[in-house]
C-alpha cells in the first residue's frame, strides 16, 4: 500500500513514478529488478525521511517502493542535525549491498558520509558507521555527495564535496571503509569563492579503450542552471581535465570557464522544457552503459523528476549522452540518415535552456557515423560523433574542436 501522502497529487495523479526524485542512483536487486534511490524530497506535498527508494524492471517505468529508513539514522542525526537523507549512492559487493548516504543541512559543512549495508538492495538497510565527517568550523570541504570509483585495478574509491571546497577522492578499504581513517582525500575539482565554488554531484568511470577515467560532475546552481560536465585524466585521483586542457582544479579569478558541458537545460523535440538537469550518476549494465540524472520541469521548476540517458564513447574516449532520454529496447537503425533534424549547440556561454533549429542533412554527410561512431562535418563544424538508435528516435552527440557539444535529433 502506498504511503498516505502519495494519493491525491495533481502533478502525478498518485504513484509519483520517477518524479520527486532527487539526486538518483540506480542499482539491480538480486531478482534482476533495478532499485532508484534519491535524496529525501517533497512528494505530493509531504517529503517523508529515509532515502526515497523506486522500482522498474525496464528502466523506463517506476513505481513507488517506500523507504530505507524509517527517518535519519541516529548517529548520523547527532553529527549533522540533518532533517532528511541526501544523494545515496548504493553498490553492490559480493554478497553485499551498501550505502554511503549524506546527513547535513543547507548552507553547512557540518556534514557526514554514513555507510550502511544490506543483504539485498530492497533492505533491511543497518546503519553501520559514519565514514566521513566535516565540521563547518574546522574543515575545508563538504561530507555530501558521495560516489564509489572503481579503479582499473578493481579497488574501490570515494569521490565526494560540494559547493565546499570542491571534491575530493580517497581510497577504501574492501570493507567499504576510508584506508585512512580521518583521511580528507585528494581535490580533484575546484572553482572560484566568486561562484562559491560552484560544484557537485561529482562521480567517475573508468573507460578502458582509451585508459582515461571520465570525471562527471554538476556545476551551477541546482535550482535553474544546473548542468553537467565531463574531464579526464590517466589517474583516479587526476590531474582532470577538460576536452580543452583546462584543469578542473582552478580556484583563480576571475573564474576559468571549465569542463565540458555534456548535458544542459533545453527545450526537447516535443517542446518540452526541462531545467537544470544534473547530479547524475552511472549505470553499467550488460545493454549498455546509461547516466542516470535529475531535471525540472522548465513550466513548473519546483517540480522535477528522474531520467535516464544512454551514455556512449566518442572514438578518442569522451563520453556523450543521448539528447533522447531512454524509452525502452532500441529500434534498428535506419538505412537513410538523410531528413529534417533538429539542431543544438551546447554552448556554456549560451544562457539555457538550449532551443533547437531545423537543419537539412543528407545521408552522405551523416554517414560516417552509420556504425555508430566517427568524424562528421555538419554546418561547416567537424564533430567527433555517435549515433544513438532509441525506442522513440534517433539522435546523434558530438563534440567540437572548441569543446562544444552538439546534438542533432531527427524529426
Amino acid at each position: 500500500m502506498e504511503p498516505e501522502y502519495l494519493r491525491a497529487d495533481a502533478h502525478t495523479g498518485g504513484d509519483p513514478g520517477p518524479w520527486g526524485a532527487h539526486d538518483p542512483t540506480v542499482v539491480q536487486a538480486r531478482d534482476g529488478s533495478w532499485l532508484m534511490f534519491s535524496t529525501d524530497t517533497a512528494v505530493a506535498g509531504a517529503p517523508g525521511v529515509g532515502v526515497q527508494i523506486r522500482k522498474s524492471r525496464d528502466l523506463v517505468d517506476w513505481d513507488w517502493y517506500g523507504h530505507a529508513f524509517d527517518g535519519v539514522p541516529a548517529e548520523a542525526a547527532k553529527w549533522s542535525s540533518a532533517p532528511g537523507i541526501w544523494a545515496p549512492e548504493v553498490v553492490r559487493r559480493g554478497e553485499e549491498y551498501r550505502m554511503y548516504y549524506s546527513a547535513s543541512t543547507f548552507g553547512s559543512r557540518t556534514s557526514t558520509i554514513a555507510l550502511a549495508t544490506a543483504p539485498d538492495a530492497t533492505g533491511p538497510w543497518q546503519h553501520r558507521e559514519l565514514v566521513v565527517r566535516t565540521s563547518h568550523a574546522t574543515s575545508p570541504v563538504n561530507a555530501i555527495d558521495a560516489a564509489v570509483v572503481v579503479d582499473p585495478d578493481g579497488a574501490d574509491w570515494l569521490l565526494y564535496g560540494s559547493f565546499f571546497g570542491g571534491l575530493r577522492i580517497l581510497p577504501l578499504r574492501p570493507d567499504g571503509r576510508p584506508a585512512i581513517p580521518g583521511d580528507a582525500g585528494t581535490p580533484v575539482v575546484q572553482r572560484a569563492v566568486s561562484i562559491n565554488g560552484a560544484v557537485e554531484g561529482g562521480h567517475v568511470l573508468f573507460h578502458p579503450a582509451s585508459g582515461t577515467h571520465a570525471l562527471f560532475c554538476s556545476f551551477d546552481s541546482l535550482f535553474d542552471t544546473y548542468n553537467v560536465r565531463v574531464a579526464r585524466s590517466r589517474s583516479v585521483t587526476g590531474p582532470y581535465t577538460d576536452f580543452c586542457g583546462g584543469a578542473m582544479v582552478d580556484a583563480s579569478e576571475p573564474p576559468a570557464e571549465v569542463g565540458t558541458v555534456i548535458l544542459a537545460g533545453h527545450e526537447a523535440p516535443d517542446g518540452s522544457l526541462w531545467a537544470a538537469p544534473g547530479h547524475s550518476s552511472h549505470l553499467v549494465t550488460d545493454g549498455g552503459t546509461f547516466l542516470v540524472h535529475h531535471v525540472r520541469d522548465g513550466d513548473d521548476p519546483t517540480h522535477h523528476l528522474a531520467q535516464v540517458r544512454r551514455l556512449l564513447w566518442t572514438d578518442s574516449g569522451w563520453p556523450l549522452v543521448s539528447p533522447l532520454p531512454f524509452g525502452g529496447p532500441v529500434a534498428s537503425a535506419p538505412a537513410d540518415l538523410g531528413g529534417h533534424w533538429l539542431y543544438y549547440r551546447l554552448d556554456p556561454a549560451v544562457p539555457t535552456p538550449h532551443r533547437p533549429r531545423r537543419i537539412q542533412l543528407a545521408h552522405a554527410e551523416l554517414a560516417p557515423i552509420a556504425s555508430g561512431s566517427g568524424e562528421v562535418r555538419v554546418l561547416d563544424n567537424t564533430l567527433e560523433a555517435v549515433l544513438f538508435v532509441e525506442a522513440d528516435g534517433v539522435a546523434v552527440a558530438g563534440i567540437d574542436a572548441q569543446g562544444v557539444v552538439v546534438w542533432l535529433v531527427r524529426e
